[in-house]
């Protein structure tokens, strides 16, 4: 984990500072979560976000019945598809390609699997947040990839919106904006935060420049929440795809050994 050149605001992870989870982690065969953060990781929280994966399960496999509580979770599908079910409360559902799946856990709990029954690899972005009041009830909603609004956010930056003001998705935790922005090559993509805000930026495809420092695929940039706004500025020497989250302050920057700064 390091700074980004001389923007010592933003925090650069790579896969040196992530943690690989398999088979044996999840008692199943054919799943992957890349931990970007989490409890196996060093970041153990960033704003109000517990945990973030960068997910894949292989066609016909899946994720038996387990409990969740207290939380929200996002499935943001990149990839393929997934089938939801949630035993507790007798709750199902599909997500396709684009989708959001959005998973309110509540007081009372859920018991759900997910499983990929199609023929192509599932791959998912998902993060985990905290939820102040937490609900009463149970919930599992699909927003359609289709009801996502899509923008020209500047010159050669396109941008889907699945959260945010324009999104008519509404969460139960402290996530302000959640994007998916496709910038073509010599356009800049900016990440704006407000007083006390934080943010986290995903390459997911291509790469980054930000103050002579490159940000390949795979790169995680980390805003943890602060005083004042601030903007920064992001270059793509060629087309990147890039995932971008703003949060308010939550539990702040979380660490397992504040050494590691």
């Amino acid at each position: 984990m390091r700074s980004a050149g001389t923007d010592t605001q933003l925090l650069i992870l790579t896969a040196n500072d992530y943690t690989v989870l398999g088979s044996e982690d999840f008692g199943s065969p054919g799943l992957q979560a890349i931990e970007i953060i989490g409890p196996y990781v060093e970041v153990q929280a960033l704003g109000p976000l517990i945990t973030v994966h960068d997910s894949t399960i292989e066609p016909h496999h899946g994720i038996g019945h387990h409990p969740h509580r207290y939380n929200e979770r996002i499935f943001y599908i990149t990839a393929g598809e997934l089938d939801h079910d949630d035993a507790l409360n007798g709750i199902r559902g599909h997500m396709a390609t684009g989708d959001i799946g959005l998973f309110t856990e509540g007081r009372r709990g859920m018991l759900h699997s997910e499983w990929n029954n199609g023929d192509s690899e599932m791959r998912a972005f998902m993060i985990v947040y905290a939820t102040e009041p937490i609900p009463d009830d149970v919930g599992f909603l699909v927003f359609p990839d289709a009801n996502a609004p899509r923008y020209d956010e500047g010159a050669g930056v396109r941008t889907k919106e699945m959260a945010g003001p324009r999104s008519s998705l509404r969460l139960h935790g402290d996530i302000r904006l959640f994007t998916d922005s496709r910038v073509d090559g010599g356009a800049s993509l900016e990440l704006r935060l407000h007083d006390h805000e934080g943010g986290l930026l995903s390459v997911q495809e291509g790469s980054l420049c930000s103050n002579g420092v490159q940000l390949p695929t795979g790169t995680s940039v980390l805003a943890p929440p602060s005083a004042g706004d601030r903007v920064h500025r992001f270059e793509a020497e060629s087309y990147a795809r890039v995932l971008r989250i703003v949060h308010g302050p939550g539990f702040g920057l979380r660490l397992r050994s504040p050494e590691a700064l």
